[in-house]
């Protein structure tokens, strides 16, 4: 079934405020099956929200609006429905006695009141009728109106849009979706394989829609098909050819992941950090649960904050520099000595954009894991990446090497921009 996004707001427009809304509503729109053909976005102007509305509720089946549903000058949507559907703006007395009784409205009463104007045969979405939000059945098809705050907009969206709209347009028929997270691939690899794989089938562009979708450092492909056994071969031939590289089949991003896998295994880990400034210890504390597992973080930036609080030895960062392999040892070693941990992490390198030699140029960093009675570094070359990219990638490296430590064996340490590694037992 097929619909369209329309997201009311200057403040959207103008790029004051980031969109997630969008992000949201196409993904769980998605992943049930309906179809989103068309996006807008558009400014708090009544005549051009207008146009919009009329064009769009004759084409589709459905549509979902985000946005101008509070009690200032500026919030028009309520209007705009109601004139480009031709329908009266009626008070809900509902709503009104909610704003009444709200102390948040206290002193506004006159001005909130807005809110409980709703175009005539409007029905409230939210059980917490202070919570904007309503649905219009309107000549067979349905309007969702939905507030643009995110926390409200997903709740309303998950909890009763994606329910209503199962209910009147059954699942036979709706396209079914998957989505695969990978890391350490390219989507020139993902595209590749699947050309190979279905040049002997006789598809027609409705049969498996594939999309490559780059999360950067991470790539999503999103496979949609109403036949589900071509889907789930599809899936399971991927599965097959990009196990180790396969991070989530249930569009869960990498720190989920690890964050999960630790959970579930009892694990916890604790890292130094110089180059990537503290990136890794926010990626794994931004997990829900995170205290289970994450022990504790240093940054260790100067030569002497490694060394004093690391161990990291003195001969080691004058003949080799500090970022080296035997600095990366150190560093990973050193965390090991401090806390008992499963599993420790050092990273050193250059981010640039300044910094690097002629041996070890920008890009370049080392990562050191130690693990049971071993501490591995890993030589990467992020070449020609931003600062902000080389921290990012290897912040996500070395969470995947702990995923794929997890899941697999140290054979399975392997990556694209490798260029070597050493170890010792510790």
């Amino acid at each position: 079934m097929k619909g369209a996004l329309v997201f009311i707001g200057d403040e959207l427009v103008s790029g004051v405020v980031v969109n997630t809304n969008i992000i949201v509503a196409t993904r769980e729109l998605s992943s049930h099956g309906f179809q989103v053909r068309e996006i807008v976005t558009i400014p708090d102007d009544l005549s051009l929200v207008k146009s919009y509305l009329q064009d769009l509720a004759v084409k589709y089946s459905f549509l979902v609006l985000s946005g101008g549903l509070g009690p200032t000058d500026d919030d028009l949507t309520n209007q705009a429905v109601a004139d480009a559907l031709g329908l009266n703006l009626i008070e809900n007395q509902e709503i009104s006695k909610a704003i009444t009784d709200s102390k948040e409205y206290a002193s506004s009463q006159e001005i909130a009141r807005k809110m409980s104007l709703l175009p005539e045969g409007a029905v409230p979405l939210a059980d917490n009728l202070t919570m904007a939000g309503y649905l219009l059945d309107f000549k067979e098809k349905l309007i969702f109106v939905l507030p643009g705050v995110p926390h409200q907009f997903e709740y309303l969206l998950t909890q009763k849009v994606l329910p209503l709209l199962s209910q009147r347009f059954k699942a036979e028929g709706l396209e079914l979706s998957k989505s695969l997270r990978f890391f350490d691939l390219n989507e020139t690899d993902l595209n590749l394989f699947l050309n190979l794989f279905l040049k002997d089938y006789t598809l027609n562009a409705q049969d498996l829609k594939i999309g490559y979708y780059p999360l950067w450092p991470e790539v999503k492909l999103v496979v949609r098909s109403k036949n589900q056994g071509l889907l789930s071969e599809v899936i399971s031939e991927l599965k097959k050819k990009f196990r180790v590289s396969l991070v989530s089949e249930e569009d869960l991003s990498l720190v989920e992941v690890v964050g999960s896998l630790l959970i579930e295994r009892g694990k916890k880990v604790a890292v130094a950090e110089s180059c990537t400034g503290g990136m890794l210890a926010s990626l794994l504390t931004s997990v829900a649960g995170s205290s289970n597992y994450f022990e504790r973080g240093w940054v260790t930036y100067s030569p002497e904050s490694k060394m004093d609080l690391l161990g990291v030895k003195k001969e080691h960062i004058e003949q080799f520099g500090m970022v080296s392999y035997q600095v990366a040892l150190d560093m990973a070693e050193g965390v090991r000595r401090q806390v008992k941990v499963d599993f420790a992490i050092g990273i050193t390198g250059y981010a640039g954009p300044g910094g690097g030699t002629s041996e070890n140029p920008v890009g370049t960093v080392y990562i050191g894991l130690a693990y049971q009675n071993k501490v591995k570094a890993f030589n990467f070359g992020f070449y020609g990446l931003g600062r902000r990219e080389v921290q990012l990638i290897s912040s996500y490296t070395a969470l995947d090497m702990l995923r794929r430590l997890i899941l697999y064996d140290e054979s399975f340490l392997r990556y694209r921009f490798a260029l070597g590694v050493e170890e010792r037992s510790c």
